[in-house]
């Protein structure tokens, strides 16, 4: 924490609540823009933004200030992140369950497959999309996108994204690697396609 941000922390801490937004207001974009980057889902990100600030309200007097600030608040948006992956994830498996029992049970209501998997769906059908680079972040693991979110997008140093996810420098490059490598595939893809533009040139 810089020396205003430490004296917000205190008066904060000592029940001047207006401190807390003067303390928070200039990283509430870029908290909305990494949980937006991290899931790809707007309505996601804004709940887990809306967390994030809440629970370092609840947890301020656990901050060390001499700390940085902003890396803190990206850790629990990060945790936030990947709880909701996870939770997404499970739903999806619990989408393919129900659809396999109903081809199994008989012939499924289309318009009820498309309400139980429409998620899947979306993720299924981004390759016939315009490849941008969320586009390009749905294409990679977890892992990978949250580590090329932090570095490359969001400017941490590999120490501080290892710091952050609470693994080794190895692992972080490791996966930045993979996810660089996977993006200029993707938009090697898209040129080669013809993109952007949707038609190739004659």
């Amino acid at each position: 924490m810089d020396e205003r941000e430490k004296e917000l922390w205190r008066k904060t801490l000592s029940g001047e609540s207006a401190a807390f937004e003067q303390l928070v207001l200039p990283y509430r974009r870029s908290l909305l823009h990494l949980a937006y980057r991290m899931t790809g889902n707007m309505e996601e990100a804004m709940d887990i933004a809306q967390e994030t600030l809440l629970r370092c309200f609840r947890y301020l007097h656990r901050f060390n200030p001499e700390r940085n600030f902003r890396n803190w608040l990206f850790q629990i948006a990060a945790n936030l992140a990947r709880d909701c992956y996870r939770k997404r994830r499970l739903e999806t498996n619990a989408g393919r369950d129900w659809l396999e029992n109903r081809r199994v049970d008989g012939n499924p209501d289309p318009q009820e497959i498309e309400g139980a998997v429409s998620s899947q769906t979306r993720a299924e059908t981004i390759s016939d999309l315009q490849l941008d680079i969320n586009a390009c972040l749905g294409r990679l693991s977890h892992k990978e996108r949250q580590v090329f979110v932090l570095r490359d997008l969001e400017g941490l140093s590999i120490k501080e994204a290892a710091a952050l996810l609470r693994t080794s420098s190895i692992s972080v490059r490791v996966n930045l690697s993979s996810a660089r490598r996977k993006i200029r595939q993707l938009i090697s893809g898209q040129k080669a396609a013809g993109r952007p533009g949707g038609k190739n040139e004659m």
